[in-house]
């Protein structure tokens, strides 16, 4: 029977396999070339005697195994003694039952960016945080002045403006803080008052052109998730819906529905499923739908149905919903798209 170590060695994109201590147990030809050194010369070193202690490749790898799931993390740098250059790589990371993991890299689209900044992710995430924490100061007190004075008519919008900084600069301490979608901090939400947030922020943003219509059933209740991962994964999809809607038609048509599902399949860590039950969010709208060739592609990094557009929303919607033991299905042709999102429930407890 064949292992994970022996398959490693027939896959076509770089594959590095790790012990339960760190140290490597194979390398295909790939990893070699991006590591600089034969499987041979790093065959049962720890890993952190080939790159840099301080690589960001370690904190994915502290987040794979106690996760006990993938983990995927675009553009991190990875430098090393032997390394005559820094690499920067796309990866994909995998916990094995027996403490080892199998790691997959691939080149990065944007390597240059990240090349130019020796400081590497983490230090870009701080100073990104740094830059945006900034102005979003300045536009939360700016709000918090206006509303002093604000008209009633004015107070919604207010409110929109002063959630929406709030909500962005967790987001921003969060990623410079270098933590990941696929770790998200659950909490009991009531999938409606979230719903109704991203919907106002959407339809103000449009200053009117959309009206989005509500068809919630009002007994679901809570669920386990996290609150801003969750609401970047539905405000990603619904502006998805509203600008391909608003480029393909004058009479805009987009509506949200919530609904109970029953023996929903539920993945575990395991691999294996269980029957659940869960909650769908599906985004309906009347827009031009997605091309054949590109709906095999959509969740990819950096796919794109826009016009020269280079797309990363629909990637960390994948990556969030996969985090929350949830699926996504998409049920698209010319004037009709429905993007359903599945969460589940959690188990109720027996007395």
């Amino acid at each position: 029977m064949m292992t994970a170590l022996d398959l490693i060695g027939l896959a076509p994109f770089a594959l590095l396999g790790l012990d339960e201590r760190r140290r490597v147990n194979a390398a295909n030809p790939e990893a070699q070339a991006f590591l600089g050194h034969s499987e041979r010369a790093m065959y049962r070193k720890p890993l952190s005697e080939i790159l840099f202690h301080d690589s960001p490749i370690f904190d994915l790898i502290d987040k794979a195994q106690a996760l006990n799931g993938d983990v995927s993390a675009h553009a991190i740098p990875l430098n090393g003694p032997s390394l005559r250059k820094q690499r920067v790589l796309d990866l994909r990371l995998r916990p094995l039952a027996d403490g080892s993991i199998v790691i997959g890299m691939t080149e990065a689209n944007d390597a240059a960016v990240v090349n130019n900044n020796p400081a590497g992710v983490a230090a870009f995430g701080r100073i990104l945080g740094h830059e945006v924490k900034n102005p979003l100061a300045g536009i939360s007190g700016a709000a918090q002045l206006l509303s002093r004075n604000s008209r009633d008519d004015q107070s919604a919008m207010i409110d929109i403006i002063l959630s929406e900084t709030r909500r962005i600069e967790r987001l921003v301490s969060r990623l410079s803080a270098f933590e990941l979608f696929s770790s998200p901090a659950k909490e009991a939400l009531n999938i409606h008052e979230l719903l109704d947030r991203v919907i106002a922020a959407e339809e103000a943003a449009h200053r009117g052109k959309i009206s989005i219509v509500r068809l919630y059933d009002p007994s679901l209740p809570d669920i386990e998730a996290d609150q801003d991962h969750l609401h970047e994964a539905i405000q990603n999809v619904l502006r998805n819906a509203v600008e391909a809607t608003l480029a393909h038609t004058q009479s805009p048509q987009i509506q949200i529905e919530t609904a109970f599902e029953t023996s929903f399949a539920i993945a575990n860590k395991s691999g294996s499923e269980r029957l659940g039950r869960a909650i769908r969010v599906t985004v309906e709208d009347n827009g031009p739908g997605v091309p054949p060739e590109k709906k095999a592609r959509m969740f990819d990094m950096f796919m794109s149905s826009k016009s020269g557009g280079r797309g990363l929303g629909l990637s960390v919607v994948n990556e969030i919903i996969a985090a929350h033991q949830g699926r996504i299905k998409v049920d698209s042709k010319p004037g009709l798209t429905r993007f359903s999102l599945f969460l589940p429930l959690p188990r109720t407890k027996k007395s």
